[in-house]
């Protein structure tokens, strides 16, 4: 009787913690709660006899182990280095520090003078972000906004797949920061997760730049 019951106890401990799992937004906690709830379950098919059941659980908790030191591993903190700190904490805050790293790493460093750099109507191959000095938006002529540090340019070509709003134009000397377009879009297929990270980091930018149009 009491065989049964603390089986039972067992059995009912392994339904728990997965419906805790259901629960758990975060994947690095919902990997630990799933593993958790496998070897739960691997207990009690083990002591119920049911050794082909709990090759299946080593399985599973091995692959939920698996996940869990890669999850780790990617959170682990990476120096950032000063220059660019400022830019990671106030745009990319939600990528952690590797994702950054090596997000930022994907870019190149350029210098642009006293030059249009993108004419409105035309199609874009690469994302910007101003680095040091200013440029003008101009829509039909008119100047309609100036952006600096921590802007990006092209954007709107990268969300929407589509050509140019604006014109823009460099007047003195400027540093951005630039990606190839069709190479960040290969995330919405290789890393999912970072995609939509972008995506909202370009939409708050966005948002920002017409909120100061509207003001205007």
């Amino acid at each position: 009787m009491f065989n049964l019951l603390s089986h039972s106890i067992i059995q009912h401990l392994g339904y728990l913690v997965t419906f805790l799992a259901i629960s758990i937004k975060d994947v690095l906690w919902l990997r630990i709660v799933l593993a958790i709830a496998q070897i739960l379950a691997g207990i009690y098919q083990w002591l119920e006899g049911r050794i082909d059941i709990v090759l299946w659980n080593m399985i599973f908790t091995l692959i939920n182990f698996y996940h869990i030191f890669q999850i780790l591993d990617e959170r682990k903190p990476i120096k950032i280095p000063e220059d660019i700190l400022d830019l990671y904490k106030g745009i990319f805050n939600n990528f952690s520090t590797k994702e950054f790293i090596n997000f930022w790493s994907l870019g190149e460093i350029v210098s642009k003078k006293n030059k249009q750099i993108i004419k409105q109507g035309q199609k874009q191959k690469h994302l910007l972000l101003i680095l040091s000095g200013k440029v003008q938006v101009k829509k039909n002529k008119k100047l309609i906004n100036i952006l600096n540090r921590g802007n990006f340019v092209a954007e709107m070509s990268l969300i929407s797949n589509e050509t140019a709003s604006a014109d823009i134009f460099v007047e003195e000397n400027v540093e951005f920061i630039i990606w190839d377009q069709a190479r960040l879009r290969y995330f919405e297929k290789i890393n999912k997760d970072l995609w939509i990270k972008l995506h909202n980091i370009l939409s708050k930018d966005l948002i920002k730049k017409i909120k100061v149009f509207s003001a205007d």
